[in-house]
């Protein structure tokens, strides 16, 4: 909606809507009106303009619905036939909502009239210069037979309890609006047809677990042992003595400006019990939910040095009323907090407590009480300067009737909060921002206990205005509320917030979320402490788990922690994996939004001996291999494996990697998967490493070192290999895999190959998506075709390349399900059109296949995301003969690796147009791509954490110049010059994938690296060979 207006004060433009008994609301400026209901089958809207100022207007959306549905559609108010029963505004007893338009549509039997009784009512005030209800309740007596109006009772608002209404017709409609300012409790009412019977109750409120949990408040409090002066008017207060007002916090904070823990007085506070200081919600609008930000210092006076009374302690939970909403609502009412200290505090002469006052003890007019705090001394707001010392300020009670009207507080001032200050311009004092949250004490008689009754909210702007007192939360309407968040506090010490303690000693157990197998409960918090015997790991096994579905664990999720660190984070529907962890404990928490619920988890733990860990472990040899699991195929996913070495006599322990090839960094520059190493004395972290280059060695100080590795569900790795020794000078031998039964296999591998005998054109030309080949000049190429069944024709579907007089090397991806059968497949070679009648004379000859072997790693089929490993092997069911077009291209060395910017060329039958549809060509193409570094490539901007080391990135990138391999190639030969001879050719990529379209900026083809696998394809040709003799 946009209006022209002030919202709540339109004039000439505005939307009008109305049912038949009354106009529902009118509206102009910004804010979207509430969901409106009639109260009969009709609904007008009304839309006026002027001729001046003209803004976008607005749009809505009307549909029929049922009665039954007011409150799917409303979000409150219902419809009822019942002869009794209760209406309470939303979220009673707590503030209700702004901007909210409620109906309930009440309905008795014919002939029977209806009562209405209010029993609680607190809406905002009417206002003062129109004397208009802003917030208000308007009764309808309907007629239920002709649905006419037979009286209008109302508008209500304030305070007082509207008379009981009973109706003259058998239907009642009441409808409840409210503004976007100045909330309060709401209303509760009943309605019956029948006066004589008692009135209807609800279900009393479901005690809490930690209702009858008992507070060891301080059994002395409000009693400084140095006593204050408090006889004094001195305007912006006074320095006050030393220590006289002992209970006073600083509350200190570190900004995120600073790299380094520095802290600056920002609040004040209030100790009143040992564990907990009071103070103000809105002093944590930033850094709430970062504890480690915060600090309490008790026993200060100055605050320019340390000072040898004063105890400072960190922060373990900091708890503001859920009330507050400053600065989404614009108004700072529920500005109460309470912070939980880590640690206790001893009582001095210069750190005792304030006492609390009585439940809803209202101070009088008048009565003198004393602010304090390090607060702004100038009077300044807009250079605002802390004092050094502490300083006090004696301030009268000015009575709440007074601080409402309207040349005062007005609608800014409630009823839980407190105004002081002195009224006439030559005795004004107050209390500035760096006060904020601190202490507001008065006695009840004079020599009494100092009890803190307020705490410092809000001032005028500059701290010091006539009519604008100072304005603190009044504690007294707030006891029920601390004590309900120490008690909550003090139970959730000890027990785990999903059933059960939290506290887990033994050597095994159970844990699962709250109503498992039912669904768990929005906002939930769990947490345990699983604690075995020492010389013991803690073994944790998931049976069940599903959560909340979540892109990077965002929404619901559960956390592992051990000695180390993190064990890793779990959500949606993916069973963890077993862990165990370093030491003899082990923390689980478990948190939920607001949003989406699941059945939740259940894990069972237990203590088990080192040596039964999965991986990694404990080891005491002066020398040592360490591998990643299932080295060397890529590591699971979701894996945690701990090494945990202690080498005797040993003045240093030197960790190095040999292998190295983990996920790299998320967009935000962190480690998903990764190692990390730690000094096993001291615990501190020496490094985490992840990507593909291998830390270089690092030397560890003492006799022990710890190795954490931790993977999680995506993008997984070949891993790592590495040893450790105490002897930098020393290099470990490391265990041979073990040997295969055909290992000792020899593969007669063709002594002449890569030596076309029709050279190719290998003029590095430039022509988009490539050119026409010399026909013949890459006599290795093969055109893999498929027929999944009789009378389809086969069809080119990827390219290949003759490696040996058996076998053509490929892409996996090309024998994805349907066509992953041998029997669908021939192998064509000789060919250079497509259409075999225009080779003459045609050297073509086609073989059928008996066996195709795709990488054990492929997994694209599953994870759309991964396509590493993306290579096969095809086998020939007859040998092919050899002739001047069918030749064989040789292999790389293994672990060779192209130069950026070696020109290659990839061949085949490719889209030459870069169509999203591709159509396969006529005749065979090759294109010059030159080697892009894997750096480069693997940058954001190009195929960033989708390309791994064992692929190859080729290609140009000026958007003029730009050549690719497209969809028809795959599986076909990226084929480098040995040497850059050009004379001799050996294949070091097999097509695999590039951008949709073929063809795109930063995007360049991507070529499965043969040089990674040299040892895989020889040996599953010798397996194959093997095998293949068994069945003979």
């Amino acid at each position: 909606m946009a209006i022209t207006g002030e919202t709540g004060q339109c004039k000439e433009d505005k939307l009008i809507i109305s049912d038949r008994y009354s106009t529902l609301g009118t509206h102009c400026g910004y804010i979207l009106p509430p969901v409106v209901v009639s109260a009969t089958d009709t609904l007008s809207v009304t839309f006026q303009s002027d001729s001046r100022l003209t803004d976008r207007g607005f749009s809505a959306k009307w549909e029929a619905v049922y009665p039954e549905d007011i409150t799917e559609v409303q979000g409150c108010g219902f419809s009822s036939k019942e002869e009794t029963g209760v209406i309470k505004s939303l979220n009673w007893p707590m503030n209700y909502k702004a901007n909210t338009e409620c109906m309930w549509n009440i309905a008795g039997p014919v002939g029977k009239k209806i009562t209405l009784k209010f029993t609680h009512f607190d809406l905002e005030a009417k206002d003062f210069l129109t004397s208009k209800c802003f917030d208000n309740i308007v009764v309808y007596d309907i007629d239920g037979e002709t649905n006419e109006q037979i009286q209008k009772h109302g508008p209500f608002c304030g305070t007082k309890l509207p008379s009981t209404i009973q109706t003259k017709g058998n239907r009642l409609v009441i409808r409840f609006h409210t503004d976007l300012f100045t909330e309060a409790k709401g209303f509760r009412a009943y309605w019956t047809t029948d006066t004589s019977l008692p009135a209807p109750t609800e279900p009393p409120t479901q005690p809490n677990p930690w209702d009858d949990v008992p507070i060891d408040w301080p059994s002395t409090c409000g009693k400084p042992a140095i006593p204050p002066s408090v006889m004094s008017r001195i305007v912006n207060g006074e320095p006050a003595k030393p220590h006289s007002w002992p209970w006073q916090v600083s509350m200190q904070v570190w900004p995120d400006s600073r790299p380094e823990p520095e802290f600056f007085h920002t609040c004040g506070g209030t100790l009143i019990h040992k564990n907990w200081v009071l103070t103000a919600a809105h002093c944590f609008i930033r850094y709430a939910d970062e504890l480690q930000r915060w600090r309490m210092c008790l026993g200060k006076h100055n605050l320019t040095y340390t000072e040898p009374s004063e105890q400072c302690f960190g922060v373990t939970g900091i708890y503001r009323h859920e009330g507050f909403k400053y600065p989404t609502v614009p108004t700072v009412e529920f500005d109460i907090a309470l912070v939980r200290l880590d640690g206790e505090v001893i009582p001095s002469d210069q750190v005792s407590y304030a006492c609390l006052p009585s439940e809803e003890e209202v101070l009088p007019g008048g009565k003198k009480c004393y602010a304090t705090g390090w607060g702004d001394e100038t009077g300044d707001s807009m250079n605002a300067k802390v004092a050094e010392a502490l300083n006090q300020v004696a301030l009268p009670v000015v009575p709440f009737d007074t601080c409402k009207r309207m040349d005062w507080w007005w609608f800014q001032v409630k009823t839980s909060m407190i105004c002081c200050g002195y009224t006439l311009p030559d005795e004004l004092k107050s209390v500035c921002q760096g006060d904020s949250g601190g202490p507001l004490v008065c006695q009840d008689t004079l020599g009494g206990p100092w009890e803190v009754h307020g705490i410092t909210s809000f001032g005028p702007i500059g701290c010091i205005m006539n009519k604008k007192p100072s304005v603190f939360t009044r504690s007294s309407a707030y006891i029920p509320w601390i004590q309900n968040v120490i008690r909550r506090d003090i139970y959730n010490q000890h027990t785990s917030g999903c059933g059960g303690p939290k506290d887990l000693n033994g050597t095994e157990g159970t844990v699962s979320s709250m109503g498992f197998p039912g669904s768990y409960s929005n906002k939930a918090s769990c947490q345990w402490n699983i604690q075995v015997p020492d010389g013991k790991l803690v073994h944790l096994r998931f049976h069940n788990f599903s959560l909340e579905e979540s892109q990077m664990c965002l929404n619901d999720k559960v956390v592992l922690r051990d000695s180390l660190g993190s064990l890793g984070q779990h959500c949606s529907h993916v069973l963890p994996k077993d862990l165990v962890s370093n030491g003899n404990s082990l923390h689980i928490s478990f948190s939920s939004n607001d949003r989406v619920v699941d059945t939740g988890f259940t894990a069972s733990w237990k203590a088990v001996d080192p040596l039964e860990a999965p991986c990694g472990g404990s080891f005491s040899s002066s020398q040592g291999e360490i591998v990643s699991p299932n080295w060397p195929k890529d590591y699971q996913s979701d894996s945690v494996c701990t090494w945990r070495i202690a080498v005797p006599s040993a003045k240093t322990v030197q960790v190095t990697f040999t292998h190295f090839e983990l996920q790299a960094v998320n967009m935000l520059g962190n480690c998903v998967d990764y190692v990390e190493i730690f000094n096993g004395q001291t615990m501190t972290s020496l490094g985490r490493f992840c990507g593909f280059a291998p830390p270089t060695p690092i030397s560890v100080s003492g006799n022990s070192v710890v190795i954490r590795f931790l993977s999680n569900g995506n993008n997984q790795q070949a891993g790592f290999r590495g040893y450790w020794t105490n002897d930098a000078d020393v290099i470990p031998t490391l265990p041979p895999p073990s040997p295969n039964p055909w290992d000792n296999i020899t593969i007669n591998w063709p002594v002449n190959c890569g030596n076309p005998e029709v050279k190719p054109n290998t003029r590095a030309t430039r022509v988009v998506n490539g050119e026409e080949a010399t026909p013949h000049s890459w006599p290795w190429q093969v055109s893999m075709q498929a027929s999944p069944m009789s009378p389809i024709p086969y069809m080119h579907g990827c390219g290949g390349s003759l490696i040996h007089e058996e076998w053509i090397l490929t892409a996996a991806h090309c024998f994805m399900f349907p066509l992953n059968k041998p029997s669908y497949w021939r192998m064509c070679l000789g060919k250079h059109h497509m259409n075999s009648s225009m080779d003459v004379p045609s050297a073509e000859e086609c073989y059928k296949v008996d066996g195709i072997i795709r990488h054990e790693g492929f997994v694209y089929e599953q994870d759309k995301t991964d396509i590493t490993n993306d290579i096969a092997l095809v086998h020939l069911a007859v040998p092919v003969n050899m002739t001047r077009e069918i030749s064989p291209i040789c292999l790389p060395k293994a672990g060779a690796v192209m130069p950026a910017g070696t020109p290659c060329f990839v061949t085949g039958w490719g889209d030459e147009k870069g169509n999203l549809f591709p159509k396969v060509s006529e005749k065979l193409n090759q294109a010059a791509l030159p080697v892009v570094d894997f750096e480069t490539c693997s940058k954001p901007a190009y195929w960033w954490d989708t390309l791994r080391p064992s692929m190859i990135c080729a290609g140009y990138e000026s958007p003029d110049e730009l050549k690719s391999a497209c969809q028809g190639d795959s599986g076909g030969p990226f084929a480098c010059a040995a040497g850059g001879s050009k004379t001799s050719w050996e294949v070091h990529g097999i097509v695999s994938f590039g951008p949709q379209g073929c063809i795109k900026d930063k995007k360049p083809s991507v070529f499965t690296r043969v040089s990674a696998f040299n040892d895989w394809i020889e040996d599953n040709i010798k397996k194959f060979i093997h095998e293949s003799v068994k069945t003979n």
